[in-house]
This record gives structure tokens, C-alpha cells and sequence, in this order.
């Protein structure tokens, strides 16, 4: 019988650990993608306290710089293993308050950010497949 999970479960949930290193080796390329996406929000007139959902967030590699910079960030995730591991970068990077991350699947966004009224979103990587 066929699996009835979806790729992104057996991969991000079930298998988090295949993704670790690529997302750790990222961090430094993730502090010059946010210099230039702070940049593209200054176009949009994006308030340098804005509040900035990051999708896929993954290990908070683009979450947590942004929030450095003065953002507020929702980052959200499918994997729990990758959000508390964001969790703990914004910890060790002095992130307080400006951040929050939620496992939950992009897919139902509306079911528990209805409320959200965000200034900016992003989707880094492949996180769209």
C-alpha cells in the first residue's frame, strides 16, 4: 500500500537530520541574503520594525538575523527538530522578544495565522519544491 504521507513529512519530520548540515553551512550565505532582503523591503516600504513571516524557516537562518536587524519574525516549519533548533540559534544570537517560531505545515497557513496581518513574507531555498 502507498504512503498517504506527504514528501514533506517523511522528509522534514521523519528524517530531519539529512538537512542539518546543508542548513548549518548556510548560515554565513543566510546574513548576506539578509542585507539584500532588507534592501528589497526598503523598496517596498517595509518598517525596519516590521513583522516578517518566514516560511520553511527551517533552522532560523534568515529568522533570526532579521530579527538582529530589528524585524519581528514568525518563522514557521513542518519539522519540530527545525524549530527548536531556530529556537536556539535566536537564543545563542541574543534574539529576545522579536521572534517566534511554530511547527506547522505551510500548507494551512490560514488555520492559525488568520489573525496575522504581516509587513513581508519570505520562502527561502527550496522550500517550495
Amino acid at each position: 500500500m502507498a504512503s498517504t504521507k506527504h514528501w514533506t513529512e517523511e522528509t522534514f519530520i521523519e528524517n530531519p537530520l539529512l538537512f542539518i548540515p546543508e542548513l548549518l553551512g548556510q548560515l554565513e550565505k543566510a546574513e548576506e541574503d539578509v542585507t539584500q532582503l532588507k534592501s528589497i523591503f526598503g523598496d517596498f516600504d517595509v518598517p525596519e520594525n516590521g513583522l516578517v513571516l518566514d516560511l520553511a524557516c527551517g533552522i532560523g537562518r534568515h529568522s533570526t538575523p532579521l530579527a538582529k536587524s530589528g524585524f519581528r519574525v514568525v518563522g514557521i516549519d513542518i519539522s519540530p527538530e527545525y524549530v527548536a533548533k531556530a529556537e536556539d540559534l535566536a537564543a545563542t544570537e541574543g534574539v529576545s522578544g522579536s521572534w517566534r517560531f511554530i511547527t506547522r505545515d505551510m500548507r494551512r497557513l490560514k488555520e492559525y495565522l488568520g489573525g496575522y496581518r504581516f509587513d513581508a513574507a519570505i520562502c527561502m531555498f527550496t522550500s517550495l519544491g
